[in-house]
């Protein structure tokens, strides 16, 4: 049987943080969060890269779309009122439920989306891209998006129709 002396002794040598010590460390971590985070993202970074990845995605599902169900896709891009659609080859937009019925995703009715713009689309000379019925694009081209001072260039690349993102860096 121990007695408690010998307990006690049993943890001596064991130390921990004294009160003080956590305060200051929460108070150096507190300055570095105030100095790095506002320099991370800010609010239309996420917007320009969520509305991006959701472009990238949407032409994916038409180029899948075309292979799987051997049929003409496009993918429509309205510049002008910042908007795009899947469509069949007649142009009409397919059911998206999780949209609320055709296939069109506007930038400006979608709060995800706030801030964002397509300020460009261009498929050699024309805004809308097709894919075959083996996936491959009508043409290459880009989609330029615009967020704050933030674009991105989505690229499809002609033949393989690969998809691509990119910053644009303005004045280089």
């Amino acid at each position: 049987m121990q007695l408690p002396f010998e307990a006690h002794r049993a943890f001596r040598g064991r130390h921990g943080f004294t009160i003080i010590e956590l305060m200051v460390l929460l108070v150096i971590l507190g300055i570095a969060a105030a100095l790095v985070v506002p320099h991370i993202a800010s609010s239309s970074t996420f917007e320009a890269q969520g509305a991006a990845r959701a472009i990238m995605a949407d032409l994916y599902t038409a180029q899948n779309g075309a292979i799987s169900e051997q049929v003409v896709r496009k993918v429509i891009f309205d510049v002008a009122n910042d908007r795009y659609s899947v469509t069949d080859a007649t142009d009409t937009p397919l059911a998206a439920s999780w949209l609320g019925g055709a296939y069109t995703v506007d930038f400006g009715a979608q709060s995800s989306f706030k801030g964002v713009s397509i300020s460009a689309a261009d498929f050699g000379g024309s805004t809308t891209v097709s894919f075959d019925e083996l996936g491959t694009p009508s043409s290459g081209g880009t989609i330029d998006i615009r967020a704050g001072g933030l674009t991105y260039r989505i690229t499809v690349t002609a033949f393989t129709g690969r998809v691509t993102v990119d910053q644009v860096v303005s004045g280089g």
